[in-house]
């Protein structure tokens, strides 16, 4: 495909199923490396089968005990991003000290990690505000894909506060997000100047996300409709999900806490060919790129 055929960005948040169930109320548990043992690959493979790089925005915490596994994935030509240091939740509630470790130490330790610079940054939950933005500005990355330009961001909120042990940090987060701004990627200019911004793929009218979780909760013809929709627009496709997509709830040996998870009893080829199938039509009709890349072919205003 040409320069100028739109283009289409696939990520993947790592989150690690203690951090899953951290936002879930279980707090004070031991670092889980299941997904870097199970789901990771998997990953991996399903990148290379349709022959596009992706970008896995990594939990900082766990970037020296996988530093090969890091490596490995920035020589297969994807991209390693920072999705903080530990992964709090509410993220934007930090004080100004803690919020600076998370995203300046976690630029650090994953860019030493993965031999690569790592640029660009996802907050955890997509809760990020003007305040994080300029820390994340300061702290050297280029570009953040936080913003979830929905207002289904507010009923993603509600829903997981419901499948919660009763936690009420939910609320501690906006509500509304980003879920009105822009639904293309663009500069910022509220004191992070430079900063550039890739908010996950909704269409561009009813802002109905294009997003993998929401393939759990409805009718497929229905999501099927709407990538279909951002297809035929000159709309970038960034698309999202999470390693824990590549789960096998019984034979992966998942915490049994993590059942209420979207998707998590489904069975693990289901699971997988759904993703497969979402990604390869996304592939067949996009040329598919890192952030990085497009940041560095002057897309994102494209």
């Amino acid at each position: 495909m040409s320069r100028s055929t739109p283009y289409a960005v696939f990520s993947c948040d790592l989150d690690t199923v203690d951090r899953h169930l951290q936002g879930y109320g279980f707090d004070n548990l031991p670092p889980c490396d299941l997904i870097y043992r199970t789901a990771v690959p998997r990953l991996l493979e399903l990148l290379d089968e349709i022959e596009a790089p992706g970008v896995v925005f990594v939990i900082a915490r766990d970037a020296e005990p996988q530093r090969a596994l890091l490596r490995q994935i920035s020589a297969a030509g994807h991209e390693v991003a920072s999705h903080s240091l530990t992964h709090p939740q509410p993220f934007r509630t930090l004080g100004d000290a803690e919020l600076e470790r998370e995203v300046v130490e976690s630029r650090t330790r994953l860019s030493d990690a993965s031999g690569t610079d790592v640029v660009g940054f996802r907050a955890p939950a997509w809760d990020i505000d003007d305040r994080v933005l300029k820390q994340v500005k300061r702290a050297g990355y280029h570009y953040d894909a936080s913003v979830f330009p929905t207002p289904a961001l507010i009923s993603s909120r509600i829903s997981a506060y419901r499948r919660s042990t009763g936690m009420h940090s939910i609320f501690a987060m906006d509500l509304f997000g980003h879920a009105f701004s822009p639904t293309r990627p663009y500069h910022w200019h509220n004191g992070a100047e430079g900063l550039t911004e890739f908010p996950i793929a909704v269409t561009r009218w009813l802002r109905f996300p294009v997003y993998h979780t929401l393939t759990y909760f409805v009718p497929r013809f229905l999501f099927q409709r709407a990538l279909r929709r951002m297809l035929r627009s000159t709309m970038p496709v960034c698309y999202e999900f999470h390693a824990a997509d590549l789960l096998d709830f019984g034979a992966d040996g998942v915490d049994a806490r993590f059942a209420r998870h979207p998707g998590m009893r489904l069975p693990l080829r289901e699971k997988l060919a759904n993703l497969r199938a979402i990604l390869s039509t996304i592939a067949g009709e996009r040329r598919c790129v890192t952030y990085r890349q497009a940041l560095s072919e002057g897309l994102a205003g494209a």
